[in-house]
């Protein structure tokens, strides 16, 4: 974060049952300390955690409780406490892992997702924020037959690679296009999520 803390990530289950939660680990010593942070859920697990332009926390949580749609949940004291989760409607998923990203060599705001965008897992797109997650606008399909877990990276030049898991979890495709291809994808008009 700007603040020069850590923040990874997690997911638990409670001993002894199968109430899974989402949960963040920080340290503000470079790592050589780790603390447990919020926890948001239950019913959610396989979280992502961005840093929004106004340095709250955006975190991005794979959901249980029906309806095939992602969960949300926002910080706004570094990670030490969670909104409780909400769902995107504009976030489509088959109950999977999915990738959120920050771009640096962008405007603030500007975040990118992926994920197979289904009901079943097919059909990976990668979608575009300019308001941080609030809403969606932009979405393009990468591959339309069988994806899974996916990674976003920023590369250079306003360029975007994604690594996805495809053909039935037996290949591991890669695919790179430039945030330009993205942005001329058509208006998707989703409900926002604040």
């Amino acid at each position: 974060l700007r603040s020069g803390r850590l923040v990874i990530p997690c997911d638990h289950a409670d001993a002894g049952s199968r109430q899974w939660f989402s949960h963040i680990i920080y340290s503000d010593d470079h790592g050589a300390n780790w603390t447990l942070g919020g926890v948001a859920g239950p019913k959610c697990n396989e979280c992502q955690v961005i840093e929004r332009a106004d340095g709250s926390l955006l975190l991005n949580m794979r959901s249980y409780r029906g309806g095939n749609r992602r969960l949300v949940a926002a910080s706004t004291d570094g990670g030490l406490t969670f909104t409780e989760p909400v769902k995107d409607d504009a976030l489509i998923e088959p109950v999977c892992q999915a990738s959120i990203l920050r771009l640096t060599n962008a405007p603030a705001g500007t975040l990118l997702f992926a994920n197979p965008a289904s009901t079943k897992r097919e059909k990976m797109t990668v979608r575009l924020s300019r308001d941080d997650g609030r809403t969606w606008p932009l979405a393009r399909e990468i591959c339309a037959g069988s994806a899974a877990y996916c990674c976003l990276v920023e590369l250079p030049e306003k360029s975007i690679g994604c690594f996805y898991e495809t053909d039935g979890y037996n290949r591991i495709a890669y695919a790179r296009f430039p945030l330009s291809w993205l942005e001329q994808a058509a208006p998707n008009f989703a409900t926002p999520v604040n």
